[in-house]
């Protein structure tokens, strides 16, 4: 098993602090991802919603669920590669 990144656009293997994740729902080990923009009221209020924080929002493939991650603990790695040896 390889431990070559993936891009986060496709179907991709995730660690999570070093540990293999997979779906809190269905077990899935399959995720895509995209960014969540984290909005608060008061820059909503003051139009500035470009100013909040995000989060990274890793979806399962299979039931869609998405598990939500603030930091910099969760690693894509490619489905062919596998996760790297380190992973526990």
């Amino acid at each position: 098993m390889g431990t070559s990144k993936s891009k986060r656009h496709r179907s991709a293997l995730v660690t999570v602090a070093g540990r293999r994740f997979t779906c809190l729902v269905c077990g899935q080990r399959e995720f895509t991802s995209r960014e969540i923009l984290l909005n608060t009221p008061g820059l909503e209020l003051f139009d500035l919603a470009w100013a909040n924080r995000s989060s990274l929002g890793v979806i399962c493939m299979a039931c869609g669920y998405v598990h939500e991650f603030v930091g910099k603990a969760v690693e894509f790695w490619t489905v062919s590669g596998g996760y790297p040896a380190t992973a526990t």
